[in-house]
């Protein structure tokens, strides 16, 4: 499935792997709007189908399985230099502060601030899926996968990887809504910048995949910006290490995932969890999924602490040299 995309000159939508027909989940934001009705998810062609084929290589070259470890190799480095391109979403920074501040204005969460001055230079990131519902083309909801991509694949394409951490790391340390970060973790989805008001009604606090913390995406996250900060001091040296603009910036984000991290170490075993927000004290509160009423429609839910890899961060720990 994955050859067509590989072929010379077939870099297109058209061949980018799909959700089976008639399905509206079949990754892990599996809610009904988890992608936004998207048909050609972000995380499985931009880092699980690569991952995949320099799995099948490795395995290849052990003589573990009967393909040609070279070719399948080629096809992954087709699939890690030219998927990102169709899910980047690029605002010039007067626009990305104006949407903020229309989706602050707009929330239903009293005294919420846009945290539009934040906001120093022009917002990338990737986008949930491709031809989603409501015609949307590319459901540009800033979100978290970018981590299986982190902590999946090491990509050689310099220019590509520097521009791709340095957004991802511009997503994590600003303060929702201009980012991802609250006092309670890193929400998984942030709608603010998305121009249709069905994205603000879709991903919300009481959402399963809305505006809510997941703590296995913390742990992904954190120990893949680790690795690619790793690279810094191996023999074959990125070029983003060398940028000291941006090898702070993902310093930074590191460091502030980690911080809201050790804060929220309580709930950490937990699946999912959303917040509340304090006006008065300008602080996002923890708060049970389960505590919040569903969006209309759904059926109640609960976070459940029943999942292995609720115990992620028995094994993921801070690398203190990076602080």
């Amino acid at each position: 499935s994955s050859a067509p995309f590989a072929a010379s000159g077939n870099q297109t939508i058209d061949n980018l792997i799909r959700l089976k027909p008639n399905e509206i989940v079949g990754e892990w934001r599996d809610s009904t709007y988890g992608i936004g009705g998207g048909k050609i998810p972000f995380d499985v062609n931009a880092a699980l189908v690569p991952a995949a084929l320099r799995s099948i290589a490795k395995l290849a070259t052990a003589g573990i399985l009967d393909f040609n470890a070279t070719l399948i190799d080629l096809y992954a480095q087709v699939w890690e230099d030219s998927t990102l391109q169709f899910f980047e979403v690029s605002l010039p920074a007067e626009t990305a502060r104006e949407r903020v501040e229309a989706y602050a204005s707009s929330s239903e969460t009293e005294g919420l601030p846009s945290q539009s001055s934040t906001i120093d230079s022009d917002v990338k990131y990737y986008g949930l899926a491709l031809e989603g519902n409501n015609n949307l083309s590319n459901v540009a909801v800033m979100n978290t996968d970018t981590c299986f991509h982190l902590f999946m694949l090491n990509t050689t394409n310099q220019s590509q990887l520097t521009t791709f951490i340095n957004a991802t790391a511009n997503s994590i340390r600003r303060r929702f809504p201009a980012g991802l970060l609250t006092d309670v973790g890193m929400l998984v989805a942030n709608p603010a910048y998305g121009d249709n008001p069905i994205y603000a009604a879709n991903w919300t606090t009481n959402a399963y995949h809305g505006t809510v913390v997941w703590s296995w995406q913390l742990a992904m996250m954190a120990k893949g910006l680790e690795l690619q900060l790793a690279r810094c001091s191996s023999p074959s040296i990125p070029e983003f290490c060398t940028d000291d603009t941006v090898h702070n910036n993902v310093k930074e984000a590191y460091n502030a995932l980690w911080d809201v991290i050790e804060a929220n170490s309580e709930n950490l075993s937990t699946e999912v969890w959303s917040w509340t927000y304090d006006a008065g004290s300008d602080k996002f509160e923890y708060i049970d999924l389960g505590q919040l009423p569903p969006p209309a429609g759904v059926s109640p839910t609960e976070s459940n602490i029943v999942q292995l890899w609720s115990l992620t961060f028995l094994a993921v720990r801070r690398d203190e040299s990076l602080r």
